[in-house]
């Protein structure tokens, strides 16, 4: 007799489990607000902002009080303005004034940092001393085809930074130079040389003929 009872019990016991579980399956584990199982199908995952920063210069003069840097940070591709905050690596090269935009202080690279609702975004920038004036001294006119010739520049101020400087030739089947203004011969002609400071949008030309 008491076999059976403990049989009619287990039974009992079985069925309202069963029940208890096939409840929480088919509420994804969920008794009214309450999450007692934990699924992959019931986690979403939050997926953040993205934020971006630009600035409108690359470089900004020393010497230059009223030379800026506008900063457009844009969120999911949206200009943003309220919410984000800036900060600098350097104070001692640049600073941030009251219409968000990045002044110069001395000579130096430095990186400007936004930040938006925990996400953050850097962009860099670098302050130099920019040239004034720019010539080529005693260059010869003339190379021959596989020679090179090292182009000779004059920069004020002495200590003015010369990383805005590309050189560029008009016919490079003719003469190529390098960064650094070594003109190499290819084959016989006539070609010019173009030096070119992208901060002061500044050139200076030669002319050179290549012979044999």
């Amino acid at each position: 007799m008491k076999s059976k009872k403990a049989l009619i019990i287990s039974i009992v016991v079985f069925v309202v489990v069963a029940i208890f579980a096939l409840y929480l399956v088919l509420n994804k584990g969920h008794i009214g607000n309450l999450n007692l199982v934990s699924t992959g199908e019931s986690q979403e995952e939050k997926i953040q902002p993205k934020l971006e920063i630009t600035l409108d210069k690359q470089y900004l003069s020393s010497k230059d009080d009223e030379d800026v840097a506008i900063i457009t940070a844009t969120i999911d591709g949206e200009i943003a303005t309220d919410g984000v905050e800036y900060e600098v690596s350097d104070e001692d090269i640049i600073k941030i004034n009251e219409s968000n935009e990045i002044v110069p202080v001395s000579d130096g690279k430095a990186t400007v940092k936004a930040k938006y609702d925990g996400i953050e975004a850097i962009a860099k920038i670098e302050v130099i001393t920019p040239i004034k004036t720019m010539s080529f001294t005693s260059t010869n006119s003339t190379i021959r085809v596989g020679k090179d010739l090292q182009l000779k520049l004059k920069v004020t101020p002495s200590d003015a930074y010369m990383d805005t400087l590309t050189y560029t030739s008009s016919d490079e089947s003719i003469a190529t130079v390098s960064p650094n203004g070594i003109v190499t011969g290819i084959a016989p002609g006539k070609v010019t040389i173009t030096l070119f400071d992208t901060y002061t949008e500044m050139e200076k030309k030669v002319n050179l003929t290549i012979r044999k």
